[in-house]
């Protein structure tokens, strides 16, 4: 019995008597003065029976000022929440513990903080006669914490600036961000069970792979990049360029990820086009030398000498150039047939201003009437210029085309009047060839060439879809 009261009483034993001051305890007065932390002890009245050296920093107010006198004459602004911390000890008997003090000393400007952690000491009949006070200074944490704070928010508003859809993951892929530009493009509500996986937003062919491939990204901690279809709020799949990168901290350990996703529809729709341009050039370009060797063999088979077959076949030539410098402005769409007319008669109108009359409705010619219909305008004029309307002080050229609404057929009209009494040529030249032949097989129409004598005519129509 008298060996268990001698137990009994070394386990009531107070880690700290109040009555013994620190020089009484070598052991505390050590950990005093050598602890990292504020430390102090404090009557239930609230007075600085103990404190040392780390804790004085909070007021500026030395360790010999602060014993013996109040938390409210030391530390005003703090003293009513350290009242009622103590007053809850003496109530309760229980520690508190992960309170943040906040103040700024006299002496300085600098805000600072602390988290304090508050104990109960009991004599040795059990009662409470003071409280254990430890204060870790945070002020750096803090400040950390809110330069990390701010630049989130910083981030956050530039990822919702830009025209992305961007996300933010934990080390182990789990998003908990996406910027707002994502919820405008998914449709998705921000507490949808699946708001926050961008895998569910994928086509479902490219599932399984993305996530092969994500999986090997987080294991080995590399970036990862694919073109995946990502299903918008109006239910149709685009095409985005997905990209994610590992950020890495001061040890090159992973401790979060960002993921963007970058619309690449019109990035696709260029490509598509471009491909679509350069099939259509390689066959503008073979039909336009085949419509060259052909000119070439033709004005060679008429010509009466090498001049004469350089003199038109160059002229041919430049008709030709006519008719393509009008598509490439029109990115080889098409051509109106006014604008046709226009540049095949200038180089006649020129010398014969007022004499060519051209009218009709607007009409936009596909490529290859713009070419052949060209080439036929051109030898037209040639003629009228060396032998027919043009060729005298009078003449006149009238040109009228016209649309059929039924059936979408245009028509040409070619007259000439004023001009010297009309022969019929003695030999049929290219200009028959390319009026009577090569345009009519090549527009799948129909026209008549009539040298009438009052002048020559010429009609033609074919039928295009047209485009006003």
């Amino acid at each position: 019995m008298a060996d268990q009261a001698d137990s009994d009483a070394r386990v009531e034993q107070p880690t700290f008597l109040p009555d013994l001051s620190l020089t009484q305890q070598p052991a505390l007065q050590l950990v005093y003065d050598t602890a990292p932390i504020g430390l102090a002890f404090l009557s239930p009245d609230c007075r600085y029976l103990q404190i040392n050296q780390r804790l004085t920093e909070i007021c500026g107010i030395s360790v010999e000022g602060h014993l013996g006198r109040t938390v409210r004459e030391c530390v005003p602004a703090l003293a009513e929440s350290v009242e009622a911390i103590v007053q809850s000890i003496m109530t309760n008997g229980e520690p508190v513990t992960g309170i943040e003090v906040a103040g700024q000393r006299p002496d300085q400007d600098e805000d600072r903080a602390w988290v304090t952690y508050w104990h109960p000491v009991r004599g040795r009949d059990g009662k409470i006669v003071g409280v254990n006070v430890a204060a870790e200074e945070i002020t750096e944490r803090k400040r950390v914490e809110a330069a990390l704070r701010a630049s989130e928010r910083q981030f956050h508003t530039l990822a919702d600036s830009i025209p992305q859809l961007v996300w933010m993951a934990e080390p182990d892929g789990r998003i908990f961000w996406f910027n707002r530009h994502w919820y405008d493009y998914t449709g998705a509500p921000h507490e949808a069970a699946n708001a926050l996986d961008w895998h569910a937003r994928l086509a479902p062919a490219s599932v399984p792979d993305a996530r092969r491939r994500w999986a090997q990204s987080l294991q080995a901690g590399t970036a990862l990049e694919m073109e995946l279809s990502l299903l918008g709020k109006d239910e149709q799949y685009r095409p985005f360029l997905t990209r994610a990168i590992p950020l890495r901290d001061a040890t090159s350990t992973v401790y979060r990820w960002i993921g963007t996703h970058i619309d690449i529809s019109e990035q696709r729709r260029r490509e598509e086009h471009i491909r679509f341009i350069i099939d259509e050039l390689s066959h503008r370009t073979k039909n336009l030398l085949a419509v060259v060797m052909a000119v070439a063999n033709q004005t060679a088979q008429y010509a009466g000498d090498v001049r004469q077959y350089q003199m038109r076949f160059s002229e041919r030539l430049q008709a030709l150039a006519h008719c393509h410098d009008l598509l490439v402005k029109d990115s080889w769409h098409g051509a109106s047939f006014h604008d046709l007319v226009t540049a095949q008669m200038r180089p006649f109108g020129e010398t014969n201003a007022g004499r060519i009359d051209a009218g009709g409705p607007p009409v936009i010619l596909k490529p290859d009437a713009v070419q052949h219909l060209g080439l036929a305008l051109h030898e037209l004029a040639t003629n009228a210029s060396k032998h027919g309307a043009l060729s005298g002080p009078h003449g006149e050229v009238l040109i009228r085309w016209q649309v059929n609404d039924t059936d979408d057929k245009v028509r040409i009209h070619w007259c000439e009047k004023g001009g010297p009494p009309v022969m019929p040529p003695p030999r049929r030249g290219f200009g028959h060839v390319v009026i009577e032949q090569i345009v009519p097989r090549a527009l799948n129409g129909s026209g008549v060439l009539d040298f009438s004598p009052a002048g020559v005519k010429w009609t033609f129509e074919f039928l295009q879809r047209i485009d006003r």
